[in-house]
């Protein structure tokens, strides 16, 4: 009998996992559901429809898991009148959220022995208007009509109006020390209800070997070819690549001497390459990077170097076409800077192929910390990160990366870092060269997810739940 068969039963929980957006684009409480499942435990995993969930939660066929996704209407006619437009916002997110929590859990199909009972509910926040309070009032409506309540554990990203709720929960989890403080001393929260559990990486964050980079490279090859006539990317850079053996980062050599068998490596003069995930709200300032650019573009050429940098952009938000129309227009001879969604199981795979990371994160609260940092530490990959007052906690300026303030700043950085590339151009791993091979050196046995999840989460959930 297998481990996750020997704890289902009296130890088994069900666990609600929530969140007012995407799932698809929240990856932490994905997490939170993936641990719990190997835990044994049931799932319900409630939110917004949209992109597709990881990949570990794609291919679970289990009874335990149940996926409640909907989508709420904003009819046009209320959109025009904002006052009426939020009242019926606010009206519609209770009454979907309370349906799901009430009807649509409780009636999913559990065809297993595993028990229908909801011992606790987890809820991201942010956003909170109106989930912390619905949650609240399904609990109390739990515990009315059921004779028992479950427990409420909110799990803070961020802050914005929650004072009022979060003393009414159960237990709190937290990503940073200086976000324990802050809901302690302003909540009036005890210490003993506050537990911090720090972004890890998931073990899907990890090195690859040279031919894995290349399958990736070579699948999304024609994403990076196929537009570059219409931005910076010079049609020299790949017009004389055989794309049978060749991307624009590595190739395929048949070896003779090793029995035929074919060879991954760096391409020779290839570009450096750069890779920046942002969700395209005001929260990053997009701007800071193609000024960024733009700067390093001109001190590339006034040097003569050879070097060459692609920037691969990845995520999805309001303000995309704005900074696309503005990448379009730019002049770049040396930098070529692309936008793509990819699916979430080559996300980890790109990053792994990069040289460098840029986080533009803002925190408005400045206790919180980018996920996006992790994904990359996770790969190895150092990072140049926006400074704000928690960044230390995780970014060590040039220890395992560095921290920069302003568009200046992050020139230099990358100039920097990236110009030995013309030294070591075959080098391996992508960002095995100067100084980064140095910070890469210090990423070296970083603590994942599962491990951090099962010390300081897991018995944060057990503890609260009857």
């Amino acid at each position: 009998m297998s481990e996750n068969k020997l704890l289902l039963g009296k130890s088994s929980l069900h666990v609600i996992v929530v969140v007012l957006g995407d799932l698809g684009r929240s990856p932490r409480m994905q997490y939170h559901a993936s641990s719990l499942l190997k835990e044994g435990h049931t799932v319900s995993l409630v939110g917004y429809t949209g992109e597709k969930l990881i990949t570990e939660l794609q291919d679970n066929t289990e009874d335990r898991l149940h996926v409640i996704r909907f989508s709420v209407p904003s009819p046009d006619i209320f959109k025009k009148v904002l006052p009426i437009y939020l009242i019926w916002r606010i009206l519609s997110l209770c009454l979907y959220l309370l349906y799901a929590l009430m009807v649509s859990v409780p009636n999913e199909s559990i065809k297993s022995s595993t028990k229908r009972r909801v011992d606790c509910v987890l809820v991201q926040n942010p956003p909170a208007m109106p989930l912390l309070f619905v949650v609240h009032i399904y609990c109390i409506l739990t515990s009315i009509i059921k004779g028992y309540r479950p427990a409420f554990i909110i799990d803070w990203h961020n802050l914005l109006y929650e004072q009022i709720m979060a003393p009414l929960a159960n237990s709190h989890l937290c990503v940073t020390d200086a976000m324990k403080t802050f809901i302690q001393k302003e909540f009036g929260v005890s210490d003993r209800k506050i537990h911090v559990l720090h972004d890890c990486p998931p073990s899907m964050f990890k090195t690859q070997t040279s031919k894995e980079n290349h399958r990736l490279l070579t699948k999304i090859h024609g994403k990076l070819c196929a537009s570059c006539s219409k931005k910076s990317c010079p049609r020299s850079w790949y017009q004389h690549l055989d794309p049978s053996t060749q991307t624009l980062f590595t190739e395929k050599i048949s070896n003779s001497t090793t029995n035929g068998a074919d060879k991954y490596s760096p391409r020779l003069n290839r570009p450096a390459l750069v890779t920046s995930s942002t969700s395209w709200t005001t929260d990053e300032d997009f701007g800071i990077l193609l000024d960024a650019l733009v700067r390093l573009d001109v001190r590339i050429s006034e040097l003569k170097s050879s070097l060459k940098v692609v920037v691969i952009v990845t995520g999805k938000g309001p303000q995309k076409g704005f900074y696309q129309k503005e990448i379009s227009i730019l002049k770049l001879k040396n930098i070529a800077i692309q936008t793509i969604w990819l699916e979430p199981a080559d996300y980890p795979r790109l990053l792994a192929c990069a040289d460098l990371g840029v986080s533009l994160h803002t925190s408005t609260s400045g206790i919180d910390l980018p996920m996006k940092i992790l994904d990359l530490f996770g790969c190895e990959v150092p990072v140049c990160a926006y400074n704000f007052p928690s960044l230390p906690e995780l970014v060590k300026d040039d220890v395992n990366g560095r921290i920069f303030e302003s568009a200046s700043d992050l020139h230099e950085q990358l100039l920097i870092l990236l110009s030995p590339l013309d030294t070591y151009p075959g080098c391996w791993p992508p960002h095995g060269f100067g100084d980064l091979a140095r910070y890469s050196r210090k990423l070296l046995g970083r603590k994942r997810w599962d491990g951090n999840w099962k010390e300081n989460a897991l018995p944060a959930i057990q503890s609260v739940c009857r």
